[in-house]
Formats: structure tokens, C-alpha cells, sequence
């Protein structure tokens, strides 16, 4: 089975307000503010992979992660993104700071859906088999690929290069050929061969001519998604751990996806300082 991320991040260090504004929207939405006690999951649970207002019971954390960040992890997984407008956009307007969502399905396909202070919108990349969920139609061919548009991330970049010195990533280049490329795919995957080990050259980053791997601080990776040219980089084995331990800083842990299955889900303690909320559907 491969890897699946479902992590958002609100530049607002001031948990209590985030806590307070998103429990506001909650309530406005409908929903009852509850404790509930411990639960056995089912094992395909709604509340888990269910979507919005067919999910009875909505789980939402937050905590700590980078400076000027928290992380908001939320069960069912993509309930940030849904809504109209979404609920990620609604909580970042209210708080008047940018916000971003990141989803890896399956290792391959990226989802990347970022909200400004104002509440606008911004997305690039496709969610799974579901080529044209949240675009309503095709994605258009420059929004194909992850890119931060709206989100700087280079003062936490900066932080974490400073902070975490030891992090790193390992990615691999996919050998050359040798042999012109013949389709335009093959055009394509040459030319993003070519800006990555341009890119790597540029850092001064070895690749190891053996094994066509190459290891680089994840600060990189996450500037590099602020920039054009960002396909050639793998999602499993550089962009997710990258945005975990970049924005997530000494919390990168609880970004991961076993966060919800663990804690929101079954109604367990937090394993981590911060606020969990349970927002129940209808009446008591």
C-alpha cells in the first residue's frame, strides 16, 4: 500500500484563536460542539473516509508546528476542503492569514489546495482516479502539477535549515536513455530530467553515479515547490516528508496520517499539546 497525507497548515501561531474562530464556524455550519468518549472504529469508517455533511461526527486538531504555524488535522481526512466556500478558506479569512492543505494519494498523485487572508482560492494537482474532483471539470494543464502560489515559504524554510541542520531527503534520477526521445511524454520527462539535475548542480547537491540517488536539507524541496519545474520531484520520497518536517518543525511527527486513525478517530487522548474539537450533526 503507498502513502497517503492529509495535512493543513494556518499561518497563525495563536492557538486559542484558532481554536476559538474554527469553533465558531462549526457551530454556524450547524453543528454541536460535543466530548464524546472513546469509540472502536468500524473498519470502513465514515468518519474517517466519509465526505462532509454525511459524516455525523466531524474531529478537528490543532497544535503547534513550525514558528508562525499550526497544523489542523481533521476526521473525515479532506473536510478543510469541503464546503463552499471551503471551510480551510472560511477559518483564513476570519484570521487573516494564508493556508494551505496538502494531499499525497496512493505515493503518486499530489493535491495542493491554498487559501490567501482573504479567503481566495488557489489549486494546482488532482486528487487520485478523481481527475476532475474540486476543479468540476478537467484541471487545466499549468495546474496539473503541485506549485505554492500563494504561500512564501521562505522564511520556514530558512527556520528549518537553521532549526533541524541534520534533516534531509533522499530523492533518485531517473537514468537518461541515451536515445532521443521520440513522443512528446518522453520530451516531457526529459526536459524535467534535465531542470532537476540542473537544479541539484546549482545546489551543489551530488548525485551519486551508482545509484542515481541524491540527498538535500527539505528546505529545498519546499522552495522549489514555490517555483515552476517541481514535477520531477517524487511526492513519497521528497514532497511529503518535506512539508511535514518543514511546517510541521518538532511536531512533523503528528502530521502524519496515523494522527487521524490514531486519536481523532477512535476519540483518543492527543498525543501532543494543543486542541481537539468533535462537532456533532443535528440535535442532541
Amino acid at each position: 500500500m503507498g502513502t497517503w497525507l492529509n495535512v493543513a497548515f494556518i499561518q497563525c501561531a495563536d492557538l486559542a484563536r484558532v481554536e476559538r474562530e474554527l469553533s465558531r464556524l462549526l457551530v454556524e455550519a450547524g453543528r454541536r460542539l460535543t466530548t464524546p468518549g472513546p469509540r472502536t472504529p468500524e473498519p470502513y469508517d465514515r468518519m474517517q473516509y466519509g465526505l462532509g455533511d454525511e459524516v455525523r461526527r466531524w474531529g478537528l486538531a490543532g497544535f503547534h508546528g513550525a514558528p508562525g504555524w499550526t497544523v489542523l488535522r481533521t476526521a473525515p481526512f479532506e473536510l478543510l476542503m469541503q464546503g463552499t466556500p471551503p471551510l480551510l478558506a472560511r477559518l483564513a479569512s476570519r484570521l487573516g492569514v494564508p493556508a494551505f492543505q496538502y494531499n499525497i494519494y496512493d505515493s503518486t498523485p499530489e493535491f495542493l489546495m491554498e487559501v490567501d487572508a482573504g479567503g481566495r482560492v488557489e489549486l494546482s494537482g488532482y486528487v487520485g482516479q478523481e481527475f476532475t474532483r474540486y476543479w468540476n471539470s478537467e484541471p487545466p494543464m499549468d495546474r496539473v502539477d503541485t506549485r505554492f502560489r500563494i504561500i512564501d515559504p521562505s522564511a520556514v524554510a530558512a527556520w528549518s535549515e537553521s532549526a533541524m541542520p541534520e534533516a534531509s531527503v533522499t530523492g533518485w534520477l531517473a537514468p537518461s536513455s541515451g536515445k532521443p526521445p521520440r513522443t512528446d511524454f518522453d520530451k516531457l520527462l526529459e526536459s524535467q530530467r534535465v531542470d532537476l539535475v540542473r537544479w541539484l548542480g546549482q545546489l551543489g547537491t551530488r548525485i551519486d553515479p551508482g545509484s542515481h540517488e541524491w540527498t538535500i536539507h527539505p528546505a529545498h524541496i519546499v522552495r522549489r515547490l514555490a517555483q515552476a519545474g517541481s514535477a520531477s520531484l517524487s511526492a513519497e520520497e521528497c514532497v511529503e516528508p518535506a512539508i511535514k518536517t518543514v511546517f510541521g518543525g518538532l511536531n512533523a511527527e503528528h502530521c502524519d496520517n496515523l494522527f487521524l486513525v490514531k486519536t481523532l478517530v477512535p476519540h483518543a487522548p492527543m498525543p501532543v499539546d494543543g486542541f481537539v474539537l468533535y462537532a456533532e450533526a443535528g440535535n442532541p
